[in-house]
């Protein structure tokens, strides 16, 4: 059973849902599975879509059954991959991930997480070996869990950041418990996923990395960045480029001492 917790709602929350729906429409299920969600989340994380449904499409036809995936070699797994992203690595830790499932579970599926909250189904999720929190946001949202849970990638936390929905600062890994906090009480699976889809596609088509098109952004007048001009626009960084800048900065800190000065000793 799901528990939420609201604090106060953000009144545009509705209206940016409203208005993204209209012109990019609502996020459809693709595989009901909750198991074949998350297989196929890992499989097409930092691939583009069709290349990612392809590869796993393949997968699948070389390999009917999740018994057959987890008995596989990486270099059995390999051939069906090739053409995603870090697919060496991926034929890896699909086994693994069948393995611990069956392990902990006894079975190969996923539906008994239906049972779990929000929070207690992330956690058994994030603890399976390389599954990312993308991938189980995508696990417990998109499947037929329908978890109340908001999946964040780096366009739609773009988008995200420049409505100042959220703290400019605030990682991404956080930036789903942010907005399900102040989102409206009555939202469920699928406003949140219909929420991403939208967000998402505004920040690839749009709301891009350096410079956004705001003139033709639906959200516009809903937008502070965009009211501000677009010459004031920020580039924000990506979780693993803020880590990066931190520790240059610690570095340039470090520096600034100078080097220690020795003192001679007296005769």
């Amino acid at each position: 059973m799901q528990t939420l917790f609201h604090f106060a709602s953000n009144k545009r929350l509705p209206e940016i849902l409203t208005r993204l729906t209209a012109v990019y429409g609502a996020k459809r299920q693709r595989h009901d599975d909750p198991l074949e969600q998350l297989i196929f989340s890992v499989v097409g994380e930092k691939t583009p879509g069709a290349v990612a449904l392809a590869r796993f499409h393949h997968l699948r036809q070389v390999f009917p059954r999740w018994s057959d995936i987890r008995d596989a070699s990486p270099d059995a797994l390999i051939p069906t991959l090739r053409g995603v992203a870090d697919f060496a690595r991926k034929a890896t830790i699909l086994p693994q991930i069948l393995r611990a499932i069956e392990k902990h579970h006894g079975l190969l599926d996923l539906d008994f997480l239906a049972d779990y909250s929000v929070e207690a189904a992330r956690q058994w999720l994030e603890a399976l070996p390389g599954v990312s929190s993308l991938s189980v946001a995508a696990t417990l949202n998109f499947s037929s869990l329908h978890k109340t849970i908001l999946m964040v990638d780096d366009d739609s936390a773009r988008v995200l950041r420049r409505l100042r929905l959220v703290s400019p600062s605030a990682p991404r890994s956080a930036l789903d418990r942010l907005i399900v906090e102040i989102m409206p009480a009555k939202w469920r699976a699928r406003e949140t996923r219909s929420l991403y889809f939208g967000l998402s596609r505004l920040g690839r088509a749009l709301c891009h990395q350096g410079r956004p098109e705001c003139k033709t952004c639906c959200l516009a007048t809903l937008c502070p960045t965009a009211k501000q001009g677009s010459a004031t626009l920020l580039n924000f960084p990506s979780d693993k480029e803020r880590q990066l800048r931190q520790h240059s900065n610690a570095n340039k800190g470090a520096n600034k001492k100078g080097p220690t000065r020795k003192t001679k000793a007296g005769p």
